[in-house]
């Protein structure tokens, strides 16, 4: 096997300093005819995009993983943890105070409504996401007792996810 090593010239570099990076906030540094935005600098006139933390609790680790993957493509979402239990769900909470819990409902290994119960009364998150398969009326005001801010059935949209977790985490 050969590899192709190509000498790098004094031209590759100078094309670099022909395009300014482009990121949000921070000053403008002038670099020979480029501007070039400086990161340590603090932003001054752009507003702060908060990022929403989400705790994933579901006792199946496929879910959690499509679901942490799902909501990693948007840039203001990150995943701060996974739990597979009511137990594990909220140490988790306790370690990580994440804005919002995205927790499906369905979890066969435990009682999942006495624990959400525990995170909402404890301030352990800001607000409670419920993903779920039934969508009866009994399991949803058993829900909405425990703490849960909003109720979605399990294969909803990528787009009404994201809005579900942004709308509990603004907390309207």
């Amino acid at each position: 096997m050969t590899l192709n090593t190509r000498q790098i010239s004094p031209a590759d570099y100078a094309g670099r300093q022909r395009f300014p990076r482009i990121a949000t906030g921070g000053e403008t540094i002038q670099r020979s005819g480029s501007s070039i935005v400086n990161p340590q600098a603090s932003p001054t006139s752009s507003p702060q995009i908060s990022v929403v933390r989400v705790l994933i609790a579901g006792d199946h680790a496929t879910l959690r993983s499509c679901l942490k993957t799902m909501l990693e493509l948007d840039p203001q979402i990150t995943v701060v943890g996974e739990a597979a239990d009511d137990c594990e769900m909220i140490k988790m909470a306790t370690r990580v105070h994440p804005d919002v819990v995205l927790v499906d409902l369905d979890m066969h290994c435990c009682n999942e409504f006495d624990a959400l119960a525990e995170i909402t009364e404890g301030k352990l998150a800001n607000s409670v996401v419920a993903l779920s398969i039934h969508s009866g009326e009994a399991q949803r005001s058993a829900a909405q007792r425990a703490g849960v801010n909003q109720f979605l059935e399990k294969g909803v949209p990528y787009k009404q996810l994201i809005s579900a977790i942004r709308t509990a985490a603004s907390g309207k």
